[in-house]
C-alpha cells in the first residue's frame, strides 16, 4: 500500500502543509491539511487494516487539530481528534470482515493517548464542550 499514488499524494500535501505551518502561512497550511485529511480517509477506506493507512489518517487529523488548537479553536480541534477515534472504532466494528485488527487497535491506542495529551496541554475540558453544546 505504501507505494500507492494516493499515499504519495497524501505525503505531498502533508509535507506542504507542515512547511506552510512552520512558515506561519496558516491559511495555506489549513488548505493542505484538509486535502491530506480527505486523502487519508480514502486510504483508510481502501486499506482498513494497513498500518500506513491508519497512520496517515491519524497524522492528518492530528496536524489539522494542532493548527486549530494553536488558533484557539480548541473545541474544533478536540472534535477532530474524536472524529479520528470514531472512525477507527467504526472500522474495528466492521473488523469481522478483516483477519488482522492490529493496525486498528494500534491506531485507537495512539489516538487515545493524543487526546489525553491534548486535554492536558490545552487544559481542555470535554465536559465544558458538551455543556456548551447543550446550551
Amino acid at each position: 500500500m505504501s507505494s500507492s499514488s494516493e499515499y504519495l499524494q497524501w505525503q505531498g500535501y502533508t509535507k506542504a502543509g507542515n512547511e506552510c505551518f512552520n512558515n506561519g502561512n496558516i491559511k495555506s497550511a489549513k488548505s493542505h491539511y484538509h486535502v491530506a485529511l480527505s486523502l487519508s480517509n480514502n486510504l483508510l477506506s481502501a486499506h482498513p487494516t494497513d498500518k500506513a493507512a491508519v497512520c496517515a489518517m491519524l497524522v492528518a487529523h492530528h496536524n489539522l487539530a494542532t493548527l486549530l488548537a494553536q488558533q484557539t479553536q480548541c473545541g474544533s480541534a478536540y472534535s477532530l481528534l474524536k472524529q479520528a477515534q470514531q472512525r477507527l472504532e467504526q472500522q474495528l466494528n466492521n473488523a469481522n470482515d478483516y483477519s488482522d485488527q492490529s493496525a486498528l487497535l494500534w491506531g485507537l491506542s495512539k489516538n487515545h493517548r493524543e487526546i489525553m495529551i491534548f486535554i492536558k496541554t490545552y487544559s481542555f475540558s470535554p465536559v465544558a464542550l458538551a455543556t456548551q453544546s447543550l446550551n
